[in-house]
């Protein structure tokens, strides 16, 4: 093979992973709270393929919802990253995906949405909503 076949290749797979971790990440997830304080509240982020994330809080008496926008990075040899952003102030961020498949998606943010990395430390937990 010669050296622009295999570069070729090289970015046709790293491609395709990039689009293996989005088709994973697109449907509803259901988030959950790591801390005792927020039970009775229920969250689901749906990620849309437009690139499109709806999150939507159900509390026992109110029903709120935003919207954002989500990019998968994914370079060669590195772990995935989820960008979030417009969410709010709170959300917002790289996460590093620490585990996709078709059950669960842990997340563990690595820098801000402004590219600091202090005080970004937040993990979340989801489990896949079944239709």
């Amino acid at each position: 093979m010669n050296k622009w076949s295999i570069i070729i290749s090289l970015f046709v797979l790293f491609s395709s992973c990039k689009k293996h971790v989005e088709n994973k990440l697109i449907g509803t997830w259901h988030y959950y709270y790591l801390s005792a304080a927020d039970t009775g509240i229920t969250q689901l982020w749906t990620f849309n393929n437009s690139s499109e994330l709806i999150r939507v809080i159900h509390r026992q008496d109110s029903l709120f919802y935003d919207t954002a926008t989500w990019k998968v990075d994914k370079q060669f040899a590195e772990p995935s990253l989820l960008e979030i952003s417009g969410l709010d102030g709170y959300f917002d961020g790289t996460y590093q995906i620490l585990k996709l498949n078709k059950k669960f998606l842990y997340l563990q943010r690595t820098s801000l949405f402004n590219g600091s990395s202090n005080g970004a430390f937040l993990r979340l937990e989801f489990a896949k909503e079944s239709l």
